[in-house]
């Protein structure tokens, strides 16, 4: 209702895409509700791939999608990379680059530099520790 209050025509919706692994380079992959949107963001290097997001949209990112075409706004999903591990500064950054071009923004993306070679040392620390043990399936179970 506050969209058409204020004459908005086309929704973005922001997310992670978690593979479960670590990510070097992370892609952002896209859903969309307009074939024309789809074709824009395509030129932005967005990835629309047949069956991807494999889990589907979950919460409010794939709610507000589904809302948005029902009162005929063209909307779109970008969908980050990521291990899924923890925050993951790379994928936001490469969401957030994508987003500034459709919108011809600006941004200053210094501290999300900052913090992505903080998370790097983190996961290079996991790294070392991981090569020093054997991990099992039950290491990986459930953290509760």
């Amino acid at each position: 209702r506050i969209s058409k209050d204020y004459g908005a025509k086309q929704m973005f919706t922001l997310g992670g895409y978690g593979l479960g692994k670590m990510v070097q380079d992370p892609r952002v992959f896209g859903a969309a509700t307009d074939k024309e949107l789809v074709d824009d963001m395509k030129k932005l290097g967005v990835v629309f791939s047949g069956g991807e997001p494999g889990t589907g949209i979950v919460g409010a990112s794939g709610l507000l999608l589904g809302l948005g075409k029902i009162h005929g706004m063209k909307s779109v999903c970008l969908m980050g990379e990521t291990s899924g591990y923890f925050v993951d500064p790379n994928s936001a950054r490469a969401v957030l680059e994508i987003l500034a071009k459709v919108l011809k923004l600006k941004i200053d993306f210094t501290k999300l530099t900052e913090k992505a070679k903080q998370i790097d040392v983190i996961t290079q620390k996991l790294k070392d520790v991981e090569g020093k043990r054997d991990i099992t399936k039950e290491d990986l179970g459930y953290i509760g």
